[in-house]
């Protein structure tokens, strides 16, 4: 695994783990935020999902902008952007299609993570597919 691969992975972690500290200590806002789910479980699940899928919308908006705006600019919000989205493009290289123009690489990373937090997680208010095939087992 190289270097960009590997930080990709740290800053997952750390997402998750600063989504974690907040969920787990403030409890779990639901609509109207008069009532509040305090959950060990349900605050591992929210923080999975919010840093998935924020992560994917990080990645998706750099992609977005990498159409429009060229990224070796100097500008500090470039560079920040980029140095925080290139982890994430490097981590799904392996399996990014090679017809793919590099360009729309951001945009593949943008959906791979989207997809493994439905996978994981489910979404839409639907369970992830893995309910269904216990529930199939069972």
């Amino acid at each position: 695994m190289d270097n960009l691969s590997f930080r990709a992975i740290l800053i997952l972690a750390g997402a998750f783990l600063m989504c974690f500290a907040i969920f787990a200590t403030q409890g779990i806002p639901v609509a109207q935020g008069s009532v509040r789910i305090e959950s060990t479980f349900l605050a591992t699940l929210a923080a999975g999902t919010y840093s998935l899928t924020s992560l994917a919308a990080i990645v998706f908006a750099r992609a977005v902008l990498g159409i429009f705006i060229d990224f070796s600019r100097p500008v500090a919000f470039f560079k920040a952007l980029a140095g925080l989205t290139d982890p994430f493009v490097a981590l799904f290289a392996p399996i990014t299609p090679g017809f793919l123009h590099q360009a729309f690489q951001p945009f593949y990373a943008a959906f791979c993570l989207y997809f493994i937090k439905m996978m994981i997680f489910g979404g839409f208010g639907a369970p992830p597919p893995w309910v269904f095939i216990l529930l199939a087992l069972r």
